[in-house]
């Protein structure tokens, strides 16, 4: 490059000696030196322009060399060179690429995986309502429902006890009769036929109808409607056992604390049968304290009516690590010594090191109730 512009600056130089040897040439006259200077002139101008489009592309190929440390006080250095020489300005290094959308996406899902895996293999419940809830609270008392002398009512009564081969468009009718009075003996009846008619669409319609009521007293019927044998029962049972809004949680609490031994027992293995106690599992876990007191006291109902292989089988099996802490913890609450037998078997079974197994010889060392049969 520096030679290069060495030799425009001695182009005008050079021309004027050529000049001069050509004007001597010629005897020194003016129409000699000027003819004679044209050539010279005409091929400096074209060395010219070759040397201008040369220091251009030299140029160009200077600056896209730049980057390989040929700039500045590098250019004397080969590219090798600088390649081979650390970078003593750490500001020169080329910039890395920012991370995409894509990127952060995919690093995002890898850390919430992470935290999902970890938070699921905690053996803490502390932080969760369940964690926080030490007892079942015994039921609130029922506002029982009057009973009512309506002539309509006890005919339509008498035309559903009636055991004669009736018209089913008739007894209808006298379901929506009974519908029609919020009594107790027309809960009676209703619960009667939801429980126990032949016709299966019948049994349906009344515990629809108890539904609607929307009372404490229809709860028994609904839930033990929830498993009938009939497809079309137990539907109308599940929907109708989402439809009532009374407290739930209080009526699981009545039954367990009910002295009728024989009626806790059939409302719990109803609600095993129909599914509801498996599903009440996971609820236990939840956020919504309502939600989670209510699966408590349903599973405080099974342990107090002996229907417990269900929540050992989930203890031992359930995928959720925290719920069979929960269950752990349900039974602790329940204080039952006639699960002592389970725990020990189950704890037994277990590795020594297993967490679930501390905690079932936790609840084991802190039962301290007698049977429930004594």
């Amino acid at each position: 490059m520096k030679s290069s512009r060495s030799l425009l600056l001695s182009l005008p130089t050079g021309i004027f000696l050529l000049a001069s040897r050509v004007n001597a040439q010629t005897g020194g006259s003016s129409e000699s030196f000027a003819s004679g200077l044209i050539l010279p002139a005409a091929l400096a101008l074209f060395v010219g322009i070759g040397i201008v489009f040369l220091m251009r592309y030299l140029s160009a190929r200077s600056g896209k060399s730049g980057g390989l440390g040929l700039t500045g006080d590098d250019s004397s250095q080969t590219p090798a060179e600088n390649l081979a020489r650390p970078e003593a300005n750490p500001s020169r290094k080329r910039a890395t690429a920012p991370p995409n959308k894509s990127d952060l996406a995919r690093a995002a899902s890898s850390e919430n995986a992470n935290f999902s895996r970890n938070y699921a293999q905690s053996l803490e419940i502390s932080h969760l309502p369940i964690g926080q809830i030490q007892r079942v609270e015994p039921p609130l008392p029922m506002d029982e429902l009057p009973d009512s002398d309506d002539d309509g009512l006890l005919a339509a009564i008498d035309e559903l006890q009636d055991d004669s081969d009736a018209d089913s468009e008739f007894r209808t009718i006298a379901l929506r009769v009974l519908a029609g009075f919020k009594t107790r003996n027309s809960v009676e009846a209703l619960a009667q036929i939801a429980l126990y008619d032949l016709s299966g669409t019948l049994r349906a319609k009344a515990v629809s109808m108890l539904a609607d009521f929307d009372h404490e007293s229809v709860f028994e019927t609904i839930v033990l409607a929830c498993a009938d044998p009939s497809r079309e029962v137990r539907a109308a049972g599940a929907k109708a056992l989402v439809k009532v809004s009374f407290d739930r949680a209080n009526e699981w609490a009545r039954f367990a604390f009910s002295s009728d031994l024989y009626l806790s027992r059939q409302i719990a293995r109803a609600a095993v049968e129909a599914g509801i106690a498996e599903r009440s599992f996971d609820r236990l876990v939840l956020r919504d304290e309502k939600a989670a007191y209510e699966a408590l006291a349903l599973v405080f109902l099974l342990v107090k009516a002996g229907e417990t292989d269900k929540i050992f089988e989930a203890i031992k099996n359930h995928r959720e690590i925290k719920t069979r802490i929960a269950l752990l913890h349900t039974l602790k609450i329940a204080n039952v010594a006639e699960v002592i037998p389970q725990l020990s078997s189950f704890i037994a079974a277990e590795p020594m090191s297993s967490g679930v197994a501390d905690k079932a010889r936790e609840v084991l060392l802190g039962i301290n109730a007698l049977p429930v049969n004594a």
